[in-house]
């Protein structure tokens, strides 16, 4: 009943990570995004948050592909299961349970730094759509708002089949904003949604330009 998409990025300032998802459930939000300094993981269909969480710990130490499956090893249903995710090393993950409701699947694009995956979807457009809206974004606007347009494109290719009612967005970047971490918990047009509370958290941070008025997150 979701689709989502986890991106890495590499720039001068340093590397930054990024996920945005969407389903036809509340606060998606607070389930399946996890993200720090060391990597990005989403999980998601019939959802254990502990697979996010404690992958995410686990980045410090290892690669997101032997934290993930370890976990999954010791999740007695897994086959339910359906997680993806990058960290800072170049490592990549996914997986999609054969329990999941479909349609539904997973992408791993290591040549573009991302993974997509989904679940109870119209068809697979919307991962390809997903995947291809992002990386033709490159080098426009910030991560933030490349994601929630990927994510709006996604939408319009199909999405969840049974509709969209909340969507967040997180990004962990060498310089941490306001306008990184963004939910809509229920929304008739959640990705929309989204979208007008991204444009205007980012005016509100952009009025701290001094660094004497900086809001301090890590």
């Amino acid at each position: 009943m979701t689709f989502s998409i986890c991106v890495r990025e590499e720039s001068d300032e340093g590397t930054s990570f990024g996920v945005a998802v969407s389903t036809d459930a509340p606060a998606v939000g607070a389930l399946a995004p996890c993200i720090s300094h060391d990597g990005v993981i989403s999980t998601q269909s019939f959802v254990n948050v502990c697979l996010g969480r404690r992958g995410i710990a686990l980045l410090p130490d290892i690669a997101v592909d032997d934290a993930l499956k370890g976990l999954l090893e010791q999740d007695d249903h897994s086959d339910l299961r359906q997680v993806h995710g990058l960290d800072v090393r170049g490592n990549a993950f996914a997986y999609s349970g054969d329990g999941c409701d479909g349609w539904f699947g997973h992408r791993v694009h290591e040549e573009h730094d991302l993974t997509v995956a989904g679940n109870m979807l119209v068809g697979e457009e919307t991962l390809e759509t997903l995947a291809e809206t992002f990386v033709a974004s490159e080098g426009e606007d910030d991560l933030v708002s490349r994601l929630i347009d990927a994510l709006a494109a996604g939408k319009e290719a199909g999405g969840d089949k049974r509709g969209h009612t909340s969507a967040a967005v997180m990004v962990k970047a060498p310089r941490t904003m306001a306008h990184h971490d963004l939910r809509v918990d229920a929304h008739d047009e959640p990705i929309a949604e989204l979208k007008r509370v991204y444009e205007t958290a980012k005016e509100a941070s952009e009025g701290f330009s001094e660094s004497s008025k900086e809001r301090i997150f890590d």
